[in-house]
């Protein structure tokens, strides 16, 4: 059975009344691949028609994005590269402009992938996830949605709805690296073999007085890289304090051996993703505009 509801409450209401938990379609581009077999067993929800779940909002220090916002809209929508900046980063090395145009955050954060480039970058700005379930609504962290790989802390027969992200603040900067194995380093297709997000804020004396390290496909789930962030916390990021925080990185990995990469090599490139991916953030942060 297939259903197209044109309102966020419509797709309440099929959810709550479904006898088989439905195929949630959205971007459709991993969902369609994994999901074949399952097409004639389960009912399928398209929710590409919802208004609600495609809208970006600012409201206060916070930009609201709703659950089928793409990465092509990421990329391009001014108030979404002006606030969150991190995000259009992420759009600017995922898959290529034709996916970009379908795929959204909410369908790359629902996956739950280790490699996920959107949950990593989500996770690096402190984002809460709103959430529709059948015992009312939710919101949590990014950290706490995503417990593992292809799977998510909520009920069954959940919807992720919204991300509440917080707008960037004064002294702000960000980066994002991926390193893929295909000939060509800069392309954009490819799955992620590593990748670093990176937030962090400085002060008016230039110290470091928020920083957030989160590494993607090195463990089972995004994961901060804690003592990375702890040695550059309250300090000026000099570059000997910059060397120890990439060194630092890999204590958080716990890589694994699979078709892209071994887990050795995972670790080998991974301070000089971090290091690389820092040093960036700062530059950005000391040349960030001043914000009321």
């Amino acid at each position: 059975m297939y259903h197209a509801p044109r309102s966020l409450a419509e797709a309440q209401t099929i959810l709550g009344g479904s006898v088989a938990e439905p195929l949630i379609l959205a971007g459709g581009t991993d969902v369609l691949v994994r999901a074949k077999g399952a097409l004639r067993e389960h009912p399928v929800l398209d929710l590409t028609r919802v208004v609600e779940l495609q809208r970006v909002a600012t409201q206060g220090d916070t930009l609201v994005l709703g659950a089928a916002v793409t990465y092509a809209r990421c990329l391009a929508d001014p108030v979404i590269r002006a606030s969150a900046p991190l995000l259009g980063q992420v759009a600017e090395r995922f898959a290529s402009p034709a996916i970009r145009n379908v795929a959204t955050l909410g369908g790359n954060v629902a996956n739950a992938s280790p490699a996920a480039d959107g949950t990593a970058a989500l996770w690096a700005l402190d984002v809460l996830v709103d959430a529709w379930a059948p015992t009312g609504a939710m919101r949590l962290p990014v950290d706490v949605l995503v417990v593992g790989p292809g799977r998510l802390g909520l009920p069954a027969g959940s919807l992720v709805t919204a991300f509440r992200v917080p707008v960037a603040a004064r002294g702000e900067g960000c980066a994002f690296r991926k390193l893929v194995n295909r000939a060509h380093p800069e392309h954009p297709m490819a799955i992620s073999v590593v990748s670093v997000a990176v937030r962090l804020r400085l002060d008016e004396a230039g110290r470091v007085a928020l920083v957030r390290v989160v590494l993607g496909a090195v463990a089972p789930t995004p994961v901060r890289a804690s003592a990375a962030e702890a040695t550059l916390a309250g300090e000026l990021p000099t570059p000997a304090r910059l060397e120890g925080a990439a060194s630092l990185a890999t204590g958080a990995a716990r890589p694994i051996d699979d078709l892209r990469a071994s887990a050795a090599y995972r670790r080998d490139v991974l301070p000089a993703l971090v290091h690389s991916a820092i040093a960036q953030a700062v530059m950005r942060a000391q040349a960030a505009p001043a914000r009321d």
